[in-house]
């Protein structure tokens, strides 16, 4: 395969992949625990798995929003009581987000889902293509060093 065929397939395969995965599961799995928020309001919780806290200037960095959005996004997540919204003790104009114990048990729940979801996509493959897939992400993820934005 020659450079362009490959070029044309890194540009199309992850973007679709990615943005069909994402639809796909994260949505019905939403659905399915009937649970009343978007895939971005998952994206919140998950950056904060793990007793992390972040600036709302992070959260618009990292999902590529606007401050007004990412407002209306925490505001519902408070309202919802999956997070708690804090100033920084030394700096009051900072203001930092962390999950509540219910926004852990959720996020808990969702990968929970999420798991299943992709251990019942993953037994159609043969144990040579799910060999071949991982080395294939992890050659993916050497063209992206910085593409950890779950991290």
């Amino acid at each position: 395969m020659n450079n362009s065929n490959l070029k044309k397939l890194l540009m199309d395969i992850p973007t679709t992949l990615c943005r069909n995965m994402k639809n796909e599961f994260i949505k019905s799995i939403l659905k399915d625990l009937e649970i009343n928020f978007s895939h971005q309001h998952y994206t919140v919780l998950k950056q904060l798995e793990g007793n992390k806290q972040l600036y709302v200037t992070e959260f618009v960095h990292k999902l590529g929003i606007t401050k007004p959005q990412m407002t209306s996004l925490i505001d519902k997540l408070i309202q919802m009581g999956y997070v708690n919204r804090t100033n920084d003790i030394h700096d009051r104009r900072k203001i930092y987000i962390s999950l509540t114990r219910e926004g852990e048990k959720t996020i808990d729940k969702i990968s929970k889902s999420i798991d299943i979801q992709f251990d019942n996509r993953l037994t159609i493959l043969t144990q040579n293509e799910s060999e071949t897939l991982q080395n294939g992400l992890v050659i993916l993820k050497k063209l992206c060093p910085n593409c950890n934005v779950m991290d």
